[in-house]
């Protein structure tokens, strides 16, 4: 059994006292996300530890120290039924927040590319296809092509990270062990910042900060790989990306996962994220890094998104295979943590 642990240090727990707002992102109208609030305010019981328990230290984890404020799901609702994938989508992220190859009339328009199915693990969950002869980049063929979903600046407040802030985002995620992976790189999910300027003098945004990968090694075989970007140097050249964990990418393949991110977006910021086996709860991957620069932006009005997909290059196209490959995705859930007063 292959399991991979990086733990490092855990986070000071910070939990504030507020009201939780829960939006409700699939489903229903094309309006934004209509928001409930929880009114209740009582107390869970805390039951007391065990003489054994007292003499060991207390482990603080940051996903279950977090207090949403805010949450979105975006879930399947099965296939030839209810809403199109793209519908329940675009009702929760906002209308263009699909980047798909057949939403751009001069890409690969004669095939839908995000589907539903259902299986038995994980009920209604999303397909997203990839054509390695056909797909292009947004429309413009050229060395790389995606199909991905993403939050963007017409998405509602509580999907985007400003300064400061603490999210979470989670999601299901599997993929077989026939994907042919990039030399390059084949990205299955990003956290981006959006900056609304050029200015490089925070590292900018055209490198993700985040990133999950595949990469085709010549010499260990197929990796997954957690990838940090401190983005452009002031004068506008890119940085080298580090990474955060390199290991066996077969591990993860065939087999349903649970995925759980967060991150403060700060200079001192921190990131966390774990992997999980859905099948027996296995931890995987559990990555700690409390004191990390995750802020790229320059003012008020910037902000960091997730994106989900698959994000390949073409550089080494024959290495791919020409067969569809499919990826799939369930619950994704955006939330963001409540604010101290």
């Amino acid at each position: 059994m292959w399991i991979t642990i990086i733990k490092k240090h855990l986070m000071r727990s910070c939990i504030s006292t507020m009201s939780v707002l829960t939006l409700l992102g699939c489903g229903g109208s094309g309006d934004a996300p209509s928001v409930t609030p929880i009114t209740s305010t009582e107390e869970p019981a805390i039951p007391s530890p065990s003489a054994e328990e007292a003499d060991q230290p207390l482990e603080s984890s940051p996903f279950t120290s977090f207090q949403a404020s805010s949450s979105i799901t975006v879930s399947a609702d099965g296939p030839n039924s209810g809403l199109s994938a793209y519908k329940i989508i675009e009702n929760a992220f906002a209308e263009g927040a699909i980047e798909a190859p057949d939403m751009y009339p001069t890409d690969h328009v004669d095939v839908l590319h995000i589907l539903e199915d259902t299986d038995e693990i994980v009920g209604p969950h999303f397909i997203f296809l990839a054509h390695r002869d056909r797909d292009f980049n947004k429309g413009v063929e050229s060395d790389r092509q995606r199909n991905e979903i993403k939050t963007y600046d017409k998405s509602a407040e509580p999907l985007k990270g400003y300064q400061g802030e603490t999210m979470q985002f989670s999601w299901k995620f599997k993929v077989s062990g026939e994907l042919e992976l990039s030399k390059k790189f084949s990205h299955f999910f990003q956290l981006k910042a959006k900056n609304f300027n050029e200015d490089n003098s925070n590292g900018n945004d055209d490198q993700p900060m985040i990133t999950l990968s595949g990469v085709d090694k010549d010499s260990t075989g197929n990796e997954l790989q957690i990838r940090y970007s401190s983005g452009f140097n002031p004068d506008g050249t890119s940085t080298s990306d580090i990474y955060l964990i390199k290991t066996d990418w077969s591990s993860i393949t065939d087999e349903w996962l649970e995925i759980k991110v967060q991150a403060t977006f700060a200079e001192e910021g921190a990131f966390y994220m774990q992997i999980s086996r859905i099948r027996d709860d296995a931890l995987l991957v559990d990555i700690s890094e409390p004191n990390i620069d995750m802020w790229r932006g320059v003012s008020s009005e910037d902000f960091v998104r997730p994106k989900w997909g698959i994000y390949r290059s073409l550089a080494d196209a024959d290495s791919l295979r020409p067969e569809e490959e499919q990826i799939r995705f369930a619950d994704f859930n955006v939330a963001k943590d409540a604010v101290a007063e």
